[in-house]
């Protein structure tokens, strides 16, 4: 058994630790920045969402391969899904019932369809619907990668490639393009081909060849200010930034995926991982309804860190909050099976 093989029995340190970076780099992001299309921005911050695709890829593909031995049919069972739907969807509602308390103190129209089954309101309000059809996609990926890495992987980048040049042909409304899992197929297919096939090593021409196809799509969009001809919409992440991003994600999987930061600031960064997605739903509310009061208008140094510190420290406790409930369900279901058995 490979060393790597062993590590994933256990609970992956580093994949939190990322998780932590990447939420706080989306809570930076959402910020109102004047211009976002520096070089830290298109090259590092704006890496948040795809680096979470790719995580997501990995974590899905490790959790069927755990629960299910891969088996295509056990991963649309129901003790499959209710697991993650509960995950995703008892925050989720959470938030949405929060979002209507607040637009009804702020006397507004509600528009329940829009909040329930189109993500709610607020930046990176695409996120839950587009989780809900990987739900549904996953198995196919899985299978494809599974089978051969190669073509799998080739064929994720197929669809998604189609999916971009449907949207540009057909003229399909930005607002239903960030609804859709089709602009991230190949990002998910990395992540899963990360865990399935560890012993594959990329080469480090192959990697330097990805990253240079990727870099020169950034630098051509936000250096030299071109159109490209496929990609319509949120260029900082479209398809061609998988070829930038995967190869530093390897070489980060490389360098640091046994390594556990000690004491207080590596069990924070755990902690701030695992409540990530809580972290995320916060980050929403609090920028839709401008939460921050007067912080919203402050100069970024001073605004920035008043807003991961609220939105993490909200997070955590949603996050918490959440787990106490869930543990109180499903302990009274148990009390409730022993009553009446």
């Amino acid at each position: 058994m490979s060393e790597i093989t062993a590590e994933r029995k256990k609970r992956i340190d580093f994949l939190d630790y990322m998780k932590a970076a990447c939420v706080i780099m989306v809570i930076i992001t959402h910020y109102d920045w004047h211009d976002k299309t520096t070089p830290v921005f298109t090259m590092l911050i704006n890496m948040a969402v795809p680096v979470f695709m790719i995580i997501s890829g990995y974590n899905f593909a490790m959790s069927n391969r755990k629960k299910t031995g891969g088996k295509f049919g056990e991963m649309y069972a129901w003790r499959m899904m209710k697991p993650k739907l509960v995950r995703f969807l008892v925050p989720f509602f959470t938030v949405c019932l929060v979002e209507i308390v607040m637009l009804l103190l702020e006397d507004k129209n509600i528009h329940p369809f829009r909040i329930f089954l189109m993500g709610a309101y607020g930046p990176g309000s695409y996120y839950v619907p587009i989780m809900m059809q990987l739900l549904i996609l996953f198995p196919i990926i899985y299978k494809l990668v599974e089978k051969n890495a190669l073509l799998g992987v080739t064929m994720a980048g197929i669809a998604n490639l189609t999916f971009e040049i449907a949207v540009n042909c057909l003229h399909i409304e930005k607002y239903y393009y960030r609804l859709s899992i089709g602009r991230y197929l190949l990002l998910i297919a990395f992540g899963c081909y990360l865990y399935l096939h560890p012993e594959h090593r990329v080469s480090r021409r192959q990697m330097a060849g990805m990253f240079l196809v990727g870099l020169g799509y950034l630098i051509m969009v936000f250096g030299f200010d071109r159109e490209p001809l496929i990609f319509e919409y949120w260029l900082p992440t479209a398809m061609p930034v998988a070829f930038y991003i995967f190869p530093i994600v390897i070489l980060l999987f490389r360098k640091f995926y046994h390594v556990t930061i000690p004491g207080r600031i590596g069990n924070l960064l755990t902690w701030i991982g695992q409540a990530s997605y809580h972290i995320f739903l916060v980050q929403m509310v609090y920028y839709h309804f401008e939460l921050g009061g007067k912080m919203m208008d402050m100069q970024w140094y001073v605004a920035i860190p008043f807003h991961i510190l609220v939105s993490v420290t909200i997070g955590l406790a949603f996050y918490e909050a959440d787990k106490r409930f869930i543990r109180s369900m499903r302990n009274m279901k148990y009390r409730l099976k022993a009553k009446l058995a």
